[in-house]
């Protein structure tokens, strides 16, 4: 397949330069008075599905969409998303849902069903070197007696497919601290928190944590110097940049870019900078994911120089208004049917709301990232060559933490200006 050889162009491109210069049980909670929410209930092996053309279409339209429409929202501001993260734990949602529900979010999540999905998923999650990012799902119910009764078969699937913990708990301020321990825990501390305070109509969150923290295969050998960068706004502004020669060179008809690998080439950073006079905004808006797709796939092997600031922030939003629009809003109202997950005495339970949070540190050692995302339900240096390009990264552009294995984004933001 294509993307295996952006991996091995990636290792071979370094060394020819480089020679011309979970557990899967239900268990207590870290903290709080959360407990177990259903004895004998562990994880039962499962056969997964290599991942093919469809489902990486399918995912590769899910991230750009979410990229999209986020940029859309934030036309000029930083922005940074965990597309793996958030198909995570809407997968998890969707195995809950039923009816138009789940035919909704199985369109918005890529187009397939989702016990197909389920299995892509698992595969992928395993996949992934464990030596760089990490994963973990969690379930928690609120302790509501027969208010809530919770199906059985969905913590199976949660157990099975995504190893997911599952915790009972009081919703009280234990729990709060609890869930912000668990986000802390599964993050290296990036995300130390995801709420302040739950709600009395909240019955339950699905939540999926990822860290990242990865140095570069070549880190850079000098120390930023003091340059200027051109904001969104046209304002100028100060930043540490840093230079290095890479090896595979990024172009389409709006955009050149590089892809910068990390140790033992199993992700790598692509840097995307549109033409000038084109904002990241409008060069996403023109994209479709089958041009995300080839971008990647006829990436060329040649000397690049590269200029990239140095720069860490922080991220978070909702997304429930989004999703809405991305096409699975009955997912968030009354008629939404999540009787596979669990059954309600006060009514229907949906989702209230989709917190996802992030944060990123790019620096001259390597990169370090994480991402919390949480469906929240309620009731109701090379030779000089003829070839050599140039790519510096002095205004706004697009970038993404990929997994050279499958071209993935696992990751993906836009900088339009320095954080402070």
């Amino acid at each position: 397949m294509k993307h295996t050889r952006i991996k091995a162009m990636l290792a071979a491109a370094m060394l020819a330069f480089s020679m011309t210069g979970c557990s899967n049980s239900y268990m207590t909670a870290e903290s709080g008075k959360a407990s177990e929410l259903t004895a004998g209930i562990t994880a039962q092996a499962v056969t997964g599905t290599e991942p093919d053309a469809e489902f990486i279409a399918g995912q590769n339209a899910f991230a750009l969409s979410l990229l999209q429409q986020t940029a859309k929202k934030y036309d000029g501001k930083n922005v940074l998303l965990s597309p793996y993260s958030l198909m995570q734990a809407l997968a998890m949602a969707a195995n809950g849902a039923d009816g138009q529900t789940r035919s909704e979010m199985e369109q918005v999540l890529g187009g397939l069903p989702v016990d197909a999905l389920n299995s892509y998923l698992y595969t992928r999650r395993e996949q992934l070197p464990a030596a760089q990012i990490k994963t973990a799902n969690s379930v928690w119910w609120r302790n509501a007696g027969d208010r809530l009764q919770v199906n059985p078969a969905f913590l199976q699937t949660a157990a099975d497919y995504y190893a997911a913990s599952a915790y009972q708990a009081p919703f009280d301020d234990s729990t709060v601290k609890a869930i912000n321990d668990w986000c802390s825990k599964h993050t290296d501390g990036m995300i130390p928190e995801l709420l302040d305070q739950i709600d009395p109509e909240v019955m339950m969150y699905l939540i999926n944590a990822v860290s990242f923290d990865a140095k570069w295969e070549t880190v850079y050998e000098e120390e930023p110097w003091e340059s200027e960068f051109t904001a969104a706004d046209g304002s100028t502004q100060q930043m540490e940049l840093m230079w290095s020669d890479e090896h595979t060179y990024l172009e389409d008809a709006h955009a050149t870019g590089f892809l910068k690998p990390y140790e033992n080439g199993d992700y790598a950073f692509a840097a995307i900078l549109p033409e000038e006079g084109m904002t990241p905004e409008a060069y996403l808006a023109q994209l479709t994911p089958e041009g995300l797709r080839d971008l990647f796939l006829n990436a060329e092997t040649a000397p690049v120089e590269a200029g990239m600031p140095k720069f860490s922030y922080a991220y978070e939003d909702e997304l429930s208004k989004m999703l809405s629009e991305m096409g699975m809003p009955t997912a968030f109202e009354d008629a939404a049917d999540f009787k596979n997950m669990a059954v309600s005495g006060d009514g229907n339970i949906a989702i209230s709301r989709v917190l996802h949070k992030t944060f990123i540190s790019v620096d001259t050692e390597g990169t370090k990232a994480a991402a919390i995302s949480a469906v929240e339900f309620d009731s109701c240096a090379p030779e000089v060559s003829d070839n050599l390009k140039t790519v510096l990264l002095d205004r706004p552009f697009v970038y993404m933490i990929v997994d050279t294995n499958e071209m993935l984004p696992v990751f993906a933001g836009i900088l339009n200006s320095i954080p402070s």
